[in-house]
């Protein structure tokens, strides 16, 4: 199990200090929320920021990227300095040409979905060397909200389809994950992502530590 501390809970006025905090105590990768206001409720960084970010971080850089026309920022995001870069199938553009171009640029791509669109909807990007899937378990928007139970079995079914079909893309979940939650998802996904279990910790090598390993 990976963890991906998501930095969008961190204090952006200690930014450096809190990604060398998560470093030290074991992160994997480092989570990036971008929101432009447009596709979800809410607006964070750019690729300026994330540049920023991906330049004091020496862990993997993972770019979520919540806004509505992807493919005009894929090449910003990839020169920042991030590994991943994860698309929902909800945005903008054909998503099929949106990962050759993530895999031209030298990037793992992702695909992701909001927890009401149906998995089918992104079936046929499974078998097109996608990287990297992302379960959405609240919606997409705002951190501190409530892990949605349904979201179990969508990454069973998943993980499912990934063994039955011998693919090999990496299982990512997102949203209310703690020590609590990773449990009913752990044996079937390979990266967790977490704000503010982690980065609000009092003892956030702890926390880590339980994600990983509860």
């Amino acid at each position: 199990m990976k963890v991906a501390p998501s930095i969008i809970a961190a204090r952006f006025t200690k930014i450096e200090e809190e990604i060398k905090a998560v470093e030290q105590a074991g992160a994997d990768l480092l989570h990036l929320d971008i929101m432009d206001g447009v596709f979800v409720d809410n607006i964070t960084f750019g690729p300026d920021i994330s540049k920023e970010i991906c330049s004091v971080a020496t862990i993997p850089c993972d770019a979520h990227l919540m806004i509505i026309d992807p493919i005009k920022y894929i090449e910003q995001f990839a020169k920042a300095g991030a590994r991943y870069i994860t698309v929902h199938v909800e945005s903008r553009g054909d998503k099929t040409e949106i990962i050759k171009n993530i895999h031209k640029l030298g990037k793992m791509a992702g695909i992701t979905l909001n927890p009401e669109t149906p998995l089918s909807n992104i079936i046929p990007y499974l078998t097109q060397s996608v990287d990297l899937v992302l379960v959405m378990s609240v919606h997409p928007g705002f951190y501190g909200q409530t892990f949605k139970m349904d979201m179990v079995e969508r990454v069973k079914e998943l993980y499912r389809i990934r063994e039955t079909k011998k693919l090999n893309f990496a299982i990512e979940i997102d949203g209310g994950i703690n020590e609590k939650t990773i449990k009913l998802v752990r044996q079937w996904v390979d990266i967790a992502v977490s704000g503010s279990y982690v980065f609000k910790s009092a003892n956030i090598e702890e926390a880590i530590k339980n994600l990983k390993e509860c």
